[in-house]
């Protein structure tokens, strides 16, 4: 007697299991298509960022023009950053800022003296100099202030003004740029009151403008005199440092 062959077909399994497959590669397959959907256009938004004025699509001449205007660029934020900010402090001034510091300020302070004395003025009054040390981190934008004190001086002495009343170092400010994305200046701000004729003053503020690194005239203050053609001055003038060479 021959034997009984099984009940079971194995034709719908088989049907089933590719059937499945073949689903699961279609699912793959259009999320494949999404995610190269999404990479194009990504890809063509980043493309529209370069496109030129006039519709001119992005090519080899297009990448090299827009390479030689970012050097450009470059350069131009590079010469123009030299012009008005004082170069960081030299190495001899780093060994031992604090002690370095006091040296330059009693230097200005005995400066003011002479140039006062040489003209029988009475001494300017000095505003805003530390009284003690200052912590090292500090020391950079002090000095810098004090560069500027003792160019100032020198300056306006040189003029021969009728007098000299004040001196004053003021705080520094932050300058963010245009963006606001970030500090890349720190403002050193200075500030000097004199009593002068027109002529000197006017002397005076061309010999600034003609200074570098930048002097920035970011005040001014003119009041006539009790005497005729006198003239009362005050000047609120900074140079400026790269932020990350000075701290509060």
């Amino acid at each position: 007697m021959a034997p009984r062959r099984s009940g079971v077909s194995l034709e719908p399994l088989i049907i089933a299991t590719l059937g499945g497959a073949l689903a699961a590669g279609l699912i793959a397959w259009q999320l494949n298509l999404r995610a190269m959907d999404r990479h194009i256009n990504a890809t063509r938004s980043t493309l529209k960022k370069l496109v030129l004025p006039g519709g001119i699509p992005p090519d080899q001449r297009v990448m090299e023009y827009l390479s030689a205007r970012h050097a450009s660029i470059e350069q131009r934020y590079r010469s123009l950053l030299t012009a008005a900010a004082v170069p960081p402090l030299a190495e001899s001034a780093a060994a031992d800022p604090q002690l370095y510091f006091q040296e330059q300020l009693h230097e200005v302070q005995r400066m003011l003296e002479r140039l006062a004395a040489a003209r029988a003025m009475p001494v300017p009054e000095q505003l805003g100099f530390p009284k003690a040390l200052p912590p090292s981190d500090t020391v950079p934008r002090l000095l810098m202030q004090l560069s500027l004190v003792k160019e100032l001086a020198t300056l306006v002495f040189g003029q021969g003004v009728i007098g000299v009343s004040s001196v004053k170092l003021e705080d520094p400010e932050a300058v963010a740029d245009e963006r606001e994305v970030g500090v890349f200046l720190t403002r050193l701000p200075v500030r000097i009151r004199f009593t002068s004729s027109l002529p000197q003053f006017l002397h005076i503020v061309v010999a600034i403008a003609e200074r570098e690194p930048l002097i920035d005239i970011r005040g001014l203050r003119i009041v006539s005199g009790e005497v005729p053609d006198r003239l009362d001055v005050e000047l609120a003038l900074a140079r400026y440092l790269p932020a990350a060479s000075t701290s509060r």
